[in-house]
């Protein structure tokens, strides 16, 4: 039995327009159960445009009202205006509010969202990262107050666009450095990558097609044989040769240090 049919996704953003696409691509919603608010209209029309059917409007809490899952999706200093936007509206009887904002607390938005009488919703957290367009995000979802058929339907839904982690609410900033942060980060060494192949007389376009692939390769390896990156490593480095002085010379400048203060930034 689904306890979701109605879904509104405030914030159309990257991150909100990629769900709602994302939720309409693997089938799990029909477009026209899906409401998506943006403070331009250019924004609702792309959207139209991209996903004929689903609704789209200038209006929070209209969007609000009626649905089962509200998903905010909006910058971290207007997460507060908008909970109070919504709150009048939302039905908590029947409504779970999931925030894919990053840094703010149950707490934070248990208080913004509490009502007369003392009433609070379901909450969850979400934090996916951008791949999620393409249905490979590793996404981290914590549950406060969920009942378990929404917290197993919501998890289904995000499983669905990739891999999805319960965790407990401390684990989400490590969690969004790790995975959301940290998909710029991986990104990062490719785009060094390039560069570099660049300076050593390839093209761009040819420098590009041997890191990306390099890159598939090495994911490869560690799926195919379940292992953890330095067991490849070990397999490819001869004591003295060239790879052993390449990852020598990384860790002289700091490589592995840079990304662990990498992430510690982030979180």
């Amino acid at each position: 039995m689904r306890n979701i049919d109605r879904i509104c996704i405030i914030g159309a953003g990257n991150m909100g327009g990629a769900i709602a696409g994302g939720l309409i691509k693997n089938g799990t919603v029909r477009p026209d159960n899906i409401t998506v608010t943006a403070r331009t209209q250019a924004t609702l029309d792309r959207l139209s445009a991209a996903y004929p059917g689903i609704r789209t409007s200038s209006d929070n809490a209209v969007a609000a009202e009626g649905s089962d899952l509200v998903i905010i999706a909006v910058k971290p200093w207007q997460a507060e205006d908008v909970a109070k936007e919504i709150r009048p509206h939302a039905d908590y009887s029947r409504c779970t509010i999931a925030s894919v904002v990053a840094g703010v607390s149950f707490g934070e938005w248990t208080g913004w969202l509490r009502k007369d009488g003392d009433e609070v919703p379901a909450l969850m957290r979400i934090i996916p990262n951008t791949a999620i367009a393409l249905g490979q995000s590793t996404t981290f979802i914590a549950s406060c107050r969920v009942s378990d058929g929404i917290r197993e339907e919501v998890c289904g839904m995000f499983g669905r666009m990739g891999t999805v982690l319960e965790v407990k609410e401390e684990m989400m900033a490590a969690g969004t450095a790790l995975a959301s942060c940290g998909i710029a980060y991986a990104l990062k060494y490719i785009d060094a990558a390039i560069s570099g192949g660049v300076r050593t007389g390839f093209t761009e376009k040819e420098a590009r097609q041997i890191v990306l692939g390099t890159m598939k390769g090495a994911l490869a390896l560690l799926d195919a044989g379940g292992t953890m990156p330095q067991q490849e490593i070990d397999k490819v480095t001869t004591p003295g040769g060239y790879t052993a002085k390449g990852l020598a010379a990384m860790e002289e400048n700091g490589f592995s240090e840079a990304v662990l203060q990498g992430l510690l930034k982030s979180m």
